[in-house]
């Protein structure tokens, strides 16, 4: 039984990117999606216009996930695309990365901005469960990182296969990432795959702040960080991450 799964920062539309801006590049960052051909696709930064084009672009893909602003539409959205096949959505929820993890709105420790995370269920035709979670940690608050990967932690305690995914601002010796996989999670995507970030620049050894990573019991057949450039052009400013995972 295989998943394959990604995960992607799309960077926001409200970015003054210039020639990067979101209605120059989004049909790059489609076919950038398409061209990981996951079962599952993480996205952060995700703004409701852009939302809405995905929705637009992606028909027949479940897409979940609520802007962080307000628990609704407002604001950033962490939202999980599942596309027909094996998998389905069985239930799914947003959590915010603080304290009060189930108050929309609510910034945690020393976090610049509202940080969330939407978990899912995903069932399997066969019956299996799995569960996914996508995120994306603050930027500045070091505090607020660690905590979130605490929080996450203590959230995908128990049996169930847990995937977990998303731009975590930390590269992998980082405390952050220490935590998880003290937790016992472990990386999907090697470190010699090569950088996620590259701020619009296009390089591919830049810092990996972007990963997957599984709960054991999960065999990594396949991972890379996709440096895909859709006719040429770079689809965010970041890389998307993908792995293909076995149970």
């Amino acid at each position: 039984m295989k998943i394959r799964t990604a995960s992607f920062n799309i960077r926001n539309s409200s970015a003054p990117d210039g020639d990067n801006a979101w209605p120059v590049r989004r049909k790059a960052a489609v076919a950038a999606i398409e061209q990981l051909d996951a079962d599952v696709v993480g996205l952060q930064e995700v703004l409701p216009d852009q939302l809405e084009y995905l929705r637009w672009r992606f028909p027949k893909y479940e897409i979940v996930g609520a802007g962080r602003d307000d628990g609704m539409d407002a604001g950033e959205h962490s939202p999980v695309l599942v596309r027909p096949g094996d998998w389905r959505i069985e239930r799914h929820e947003t959590r915010w990365l603080s304290d009060d993890p189930g108050t929309p709105g609510s910034i945690g420790w020393d976090a610049d901005l509202t940080r969330i995370a939407t978990l899912v269920w995903l069932r399997h035709r066969n019956g299996t469960t799995v569960g996914v979670v996508n995120t994306h940690y603050d930027h500045a608050g070091e505090v607020a990182q660690l905590q979130s990967s605490r929080l996450i932690a203590r959230w995908i305690t128990g049996s169930l296969p847990w995937i977990v995914m998303g731009d975590l601002n930390a590269t992998p010796d980082s405390a952050p990432l220490k935590a998880l996989l003290a937790s016992g999670l472990s990386l999907a995507v090697p470190l010699e795959a090569g950088g996620s970030w590259h701020d619009f620049t296009g390089a591919t050894d830049d810092d990996r702040i972007d990963h997957i990573l599984v709960t054991p019991g999960w065999t990594v057949t396949d991972a890379a960080v996709s440096h895909h450039r859709p006719e040429g052009r770079v689809p965010s400013d970041h890389w998307p991450v993908v792995a293909t995972l076995s149970l």
